[in-house]
């Protein structure tokens, strides 16, 4: 298994990032590959079908290998939250980026390069706008309606793996990252993939990115301009893709559905009211009832400050959520 060596600092630097642009490439994999990943197969089938015809060469660029893109689709990894047209503009809106370079080492893994790798050589400018077009044509046909059901899943997993770096210490948190897929033996953390030589974080430390369209692969990102990336399986991607349905659906038996998404929504970050209300789509009384509801049960505590209000889960909350989400 190749490895990733950490140094004295490297363990500090830890991050995690949720990346919707990088969602969107590896949702384009999992419908261009020839084999589809584990646990996709419904979704594939379903999805290809709708799919524009815009999107197409996005598709193409991404099933050219089952291993490889081009390195200036996965830019330095942001420190705060980013939409998906801000992660698109970083890697493909920046002139300064060697485009050609990637491109051509890129070409380099191919057996048939694409049309698009030529345009992106012949004319950089033109063939990055050609594929930002794709790319957002492919988003809005496959991820955009969903992305706050995906976004919810990848907030738990880094909220529940920041956990345990808290409670147990972050050699705890990457030993259990990805079981079977991840190994962490100090100072080495080993992934699954083809054999390569051992790449040393050198003090950069690592951003761990989960993904709910790895199902049973890691990927990594591994160059001298950035920071070091490992993507990795969100721990509730296996059933959401399995059983057609956001993974909290378990909770909803304790708790009832409203209650359920609530609770998966205080996850995040703690929110007021009207913010609830807006995100369930439900008036503000309707969720103040379910609010009401859940402090009884003792599930979520709010604050006061003049006449705001902001609700968070409790410690049982989060046993529960550690329970039913995973």
């Amino acid at each position: 298994m190749p490895r990733l060596e950490f140094s004295g600092p490297d363990l500090g630097r830890v991050r995690f990032a949720i990346m919707p642009f990088q969602e969107t490439l590896k949702a384009a994999r999992g419908l261009a590959l020839p084999a589809t990943p584990a646990g996709l197969a419904g979704w594939r089938h379903a999805t290809l079908p709708r799919l524009p015809a815009a999107a197409r060469p996005a598709l193409a660029l991404c099933g050219a290998h089952s291993r490889h893109l081009p390195d200036f689709l996965t830019p330095q990894p942001p420190t705060g939250p980013l939409t998906f047209d801000d992660e698109l503009a970083a890697a493909l809106a920046d002139p300064g980026l060697p485009v050609e370079d990637d491109t051509l080492s890129f070409r380099s893994v191919l057996r048939t390069p694409s049309k698009l790798v030529e345009d992106l050589l012949a004319a950089p400018d033109r063939g990055r706008r050609a594929l930002a077009a794709s790319f957002t044509a492919l988003h809005r046909a496959v991820l955009a309606a969903d992305w706050p059901r995906l976004h919810a899943q990848l907030a738990a997993d880094v909220a529940g793996r920041a956990r345990t770096a808290a409670r147990h210490g972050v050699e705890a948190m990457l030993a259990g990252l990805a079981p079977g897929l991840v190994r962490w033996s100090h100072p080495f953390l080993e992934y699954a993939g083809p054999p390569a030589p051992d790449h040393q974080l050198a003090g950069r430390g690592l951003v761990l990115v989960p993904s709910m369209f790895l199902t049973d692969a890691v990927h990594r990102q591994l160059n001298d301009r950035q920071q070091p990336m490992l993507f990795y399986p969100a721990r509730t991607a296996a059933e959401f893709w399995r059983d057609g349905r956001v993974a909290d659906g378990r909770l909803a038996g304790p708790v009832g559905e409203p209650r359920a998404r609530i609770l998966r929504l205080l996850a995040e970050r703690p929110l007021g009211t009207g913010e609830l209300a807006a995100e369930l789509g439900v008036a503000p009384s309707t969720a103040s009832e379910h609010l009401a509801g859940l402090r009884r049960a003792g599930l979520v505590v709010t604050t006061r400050s003049g006449r705001d209000a902001s609700h968070q889960p409790t410690a049982l909350a989060w046993s529960l959520l550690d329970v039913y989400i995973g």
